[in-house]
């Protein structure tokens, strides 16, 4: 995935020097038929969280968030070794990039979640199909929101085998709090990945 470290001059907190995503393998179905609006009452995020669980409506998912530090991997695509994000090990949950910024601190979070190839459910199936202003809710363990929204466009076509990915999360637009990142693009079944890879950035409100 990404080689996740300080960047002192970046205001995301990050510096990715080669970015792989690396969002396969089988998937487990997960139907949330009916995801609601964020509670009137919930209690609303005034410091940093620690996410428990996301909420994306107008995708239609609603899943749990795991806490995944940094690993070490090799790119199949260049078969180079590289430091990146943890991601799920479940295709029906998202992972926090823990040994980066919390969501709510100032500095941008990261979040990611797999998209399926074929018939398959993940998680983020459906990221790319987000548009401005649509909600994206954070909730940690006790309750606590943190209610985003996204910002623009989702980009897509990011090349797994260059730092396109890196570039995106690095020179993130401004105001910029969670990037969703996922799969996208064809599956080359002889890297046993897919090519490219989805991010949507969402800020506070």
């Amino acid at each position: 995935m990404a080689s996740p470290a300080e960047d002192g001059g970046s205001s995301s907190g990050l510096a990715v020097l080669v970015v792989l995503l690396t969002l396969v393998g089988g998937g487990f179905f997960y139907g949330y038929d009916e995801v609601t609006d964020p509670a009137a009452d919930a209690a609303v995020a005034s410091t940093p969280i620690v996410p428990a669980s996301l909420s994306v409506p107008a995708i239609g998912v609603e899943p749990p968030v795991e806490s995944r530090g940094t690993v070490q991997y090799e790119n199949p695509f260049t078969g180079q070794p590289v430091t990146g994000y943890g991601v799920p090990e479940s295709m029906a949950t998202t992972s926090w990039w823990s040994d980066g910024p919390q969501p709510g601190s100032g500095q941008m979070a990261v979040v990611l979640g797999h998209d399926v190839p074929g018939d398959e459910a993940g998680v983020f199936d459906g990221l790319a199909d987000l548009e401005p202003g649509d909600a994206v809710v954070l909730t940690d363990a006790a309750g606590t929101q943190l209610q985003l929204q996204v910002i623009q466009d989702p980009l897509t076509g990011l090349d797994k085998a260059t730092s396109d990915l890196s570039d995106a999360l690095n020179g993130h637009p401004e105001g910029a709090d969670v990037a969703l990142v996922t799969c996208g693009g064809e599956y080359d079944s002889s890297a046993g990945a897919s090519e490219e890879n989805v991010v949507v950035f969402a800020s506070v409100v």
